[in-house]
């Protein structure tokens, strides 16, 4: 169950930012010499990485480390290394839950969401990503709030 919630989680930051990425593109003079997001957080590689380094932070922070207590953690960083990358412009495709029906029952609160995306944040600079990205992710985060904590307008 906790495992297919932290999935979702991760695949609608995925979802979310392919379509921010999109929409950063589309006003650019000569858009097809603009980097995707996924290319600027270092592809494959560079997103595992990420995505590495946010669940060890997320299992170490006291705030939601409840959340990740009986996951697979190779588990989790495949599959959400995978739906990230598929929505910041790489390969892969997500077939899961959407966000609202997979947060419902975890009662999570702001302070929750908060402190996820401190932790990614963290890996970001861990990572050596730039400013301009790093906005850009906290952007998506921001956006999935409604459905991550069940108050999208449906």
């Amino acid at each position: 169950m906790i495992n297919n919630v932290l999935k979702s989680l991760y695949t609608g930051l995925a979802i979310a930012a392919l379509a921010f990425s999109q929409a950063a593109t589309a006003g650019d003079i000569d858009a097809g010499t603009t980097k995707s997001l996924y290319e600027r957080l270092g592809s494959w590689d560079g997103i595992t990485q990420i995505v590495t380094d946010t669940v060890t932070l997320h299992q170490a922070n006291p705030a939601i480390s409840h959340y990740f207590a009986d996951v697979d953690t190779d588990k989790l960083v495949s599959h959400v290394t995978a739906f990230f990358a598929a929505g910041t412009g790489g390969p892969s495709k997500y077939q899961g839950r959407d966000m609202t029906s997979a947060h419902a029952s975890m009662g999570l609160s702001d302070a929750d969401f908060d402190s996820a995306v401190g932790d990614v944040l963290k890996a970001l600079d861990k990572n050596g990503i730039g400013d301009a990205e790093k906005t850009e992710v906290a952007a998506i985060l921001e956006s999935l709030r409604p459905a991550v904590m069940g108050t999208a307008g449906g």
